[in-house]
């Protein structure tokens, strides 16, 4: 079994949420399975499984879905040993074609406006 980094869009849903834009959540989780496809089942699963419905300040229950599976990476062996990441493992890269990358990057807002 080898180690995968699955990136997936996780929707909160539940009375009150603005349907018209919905708010999602962009996780990376790390998962080891056989292939692409077992690694992206199962982050699904562990998602969605562990996912708890709580109450918002508003009294409303809100619960957050997997909405889509939509990347994953076959970690690099050298990252791990003995089945333990190392200290500052690459566990997600994605490539962009761009003059001036860090521009958009910043217009795609990848930062998580709580830190």
């Amino acid at each position: 079994m080898d180690w995968y980094s699955v990136r997936l869009l996780i929707r909160c849903n539940g009375k009150g949420q603005p349907k018209r834009i919905p708010l999602y959540e962009d996780r990376i989780g790390v998962v080891r399975a056989k292939n692409h496809d077992q690694a992206r089942i199962k982050a699904r699963r562990i998602v969605n499984g562990g996912e708890v419905p709580y109450k918002n300040p508003l009294g409303n229950t809100v619960r957050w879905r997997v909405a889509e599976v939509y990347e994953s990476a076959k970690l690099f062996e050298d990252e791990t040993k003995n089945g333990r990441f190392k200290d500052g493992a690459q566990i997600y890269w994605r490539y962009i074609r761009s003059s001036d990358p860090v521009k958009r990057l910043k217009r795609e807002v990848t930062m998580n406006g709580l830190f």
